[in-house]
């Protein structure tokens, strides 16, 4: 029996690789409690709960969770783009043990000890990037649409030009989707909305499937009765959710343009609503970030006519208001470039209970260490196996 149990305890070290450990075997203690791993990442004996959040004022974005394996570890990593506080100064994130920790995370209820990389201290881990354009190309827009392609066009060049592992797709709505152009490079995408001006630049599908998405689009239930009415971002955002090419790991980023209310015509999987559980968006399909041309005033009719910028509350994403002509800014100033700019990878380990192929809860807590930015969320994420 005793020989069972060594040989028990010697397999889990090999799988673990711990680097060191706090004390050795004594007299009768039969507990090693690990110090650190190989990759570095703090041992969940240093962690300490998530601090509870007195009224949150910040959003934690939706993350990716990717498994990776490092000298036999299994290691769960964390891609979340940036937090900021209300004037959009982005924070630096501190993981275990660091004098500074402002981050917390727990799995099912366990306290992890966690390693935080900044992006912009290592360009080497940078995330990878898929970001997807959203564009209302009803009538009410033809006012923007020459200055929303410029801008998308220029700043999606700074980003490439970035170091920024990234690529773009483009999807144009009214109440059906009537164009598209699956993820691609920069010089790709900016053809693609140079082939028409105004409304038309995003009312025709682009790229080497061209023809497949058109087929799609055909099939994709509209969002009115009427394909000439009923502004729908969200459709348009689940339409590339369901047949656009995100890469493994990726992060989704989505940019919603649009001078309109959100407006579903009563399909309950085209409403802000729909976004709000995770049930139907899990965290791994998505951040969406708005930018509404004109002033911020209240839809109240779910449903019907909506607050788009919700969907933004319930992904962790932001929203931009401009004006009618989208004069005076360039994208460069969205929120999303400050987000992209100071991205995180949060790694921990001491998971292979969780690598069964179910969903667990993730809960991640960000307190400046002036308490001025608080943010609580929790994630359900299916870890994968190795």
């Amino acid at each position: 029996m005793r020989k069972n149990v060594f040989n028990s305890l010697m397999l889990a070290g090999l799988m673990l690789a711990p680097m060191a450990m706090t004390s050795c075997l004594n007299n009768d203690e039969e507990t090693i409690v690990l110090e650190e791993f190989l990759s570095g990442i703090p041992s969940d004996s240093q962690a300490t709960p998530n601090p509870s959040v007195p009224s949150p004022n910040a959003n934690i974005p939706n993350i990716q969770t990717t498994l990776e394996s490092t000298g036999g570890e299994a290691i769960i990593r964390i891609d979340m783009t940036g937090i900021s506080d209300s004037d959009f100064n982005w924070l630096r994130l501190y993981g275990t043990g660091h004098a500074e920790q402002n981050v917390w995370v727990e799995v099912d209820g366990i306290a992890k000890g966690i390693l935080v990389i900044n992006n912009e201290d290592d360009q080497s881990s940078s995330v990878k990037v898929d970001l997807v354009f959203t564009i209302d190309n009803s009538g009410s827009m033809s006012e923007e649409a020459d200055a929303v392609a410029r801008d998308i066009k220029s700043w999606a060049q700074q980003l490439s030009n970035s170091g920024i592992d990234i690529r773009f797709g483009v999807v144009g709505y009214g109440g059906y989707v009537d164009g598209a152009i699956d993820l691609t490079t920069v010089d790709n995408m900016s053809a693609y909305l140079d082939e028409a001006t105004g409304v038309r630049r995003t009312q025709h599908f682009g790229g080497a499937n061209a023809s497949l998405l058109q087929t799609y689009a055909n099939s994709f239930p509209h969002a009115s009765s009427s394909v000439s009415t009923n502004e729908c971002g969200a459709m348009g955002i689940e339409f590339a959710d369901k047949y656009f090419s995100f890469r493994s790991g990726a992060n989704r980023i989505y940019v919603n343009f649009t001078d309109e209310p959100n407006q579903p015509n009563n399909n309950t999987n085209y409403s802000v609503e729909f976004f709000k559980s995770q049930s139907n968006w899990a965290a791994a399909q998505g951040t969406v970030h708005t930018v509404f041309s004109g002033s911020k005033f209240t839809y109240n009719r779910i449903g019907d006519e909506e607050q788009p910028w919700l969907i933004s509350e319930y992904t962790g994403g932001t929203t931009l208001y401009t004006n009618s002509s989208f004069s005076g800014i360039t994208l460069s100033s969205l929120p999303v470039t400050g987000a992209m700019q100071h991205s995180y990878i949060i790694r921990f380990a001491n998971i292979r209970d969780k690598l069964d192929g179910r969903p667990h809860l993730i809960h991640v807590t960000v307190v400046s260490k002036d308490g001025k930015v608080r943010a609580d969320k929790t994630f359900t994420a299916v870890l994968g196996s190795i």
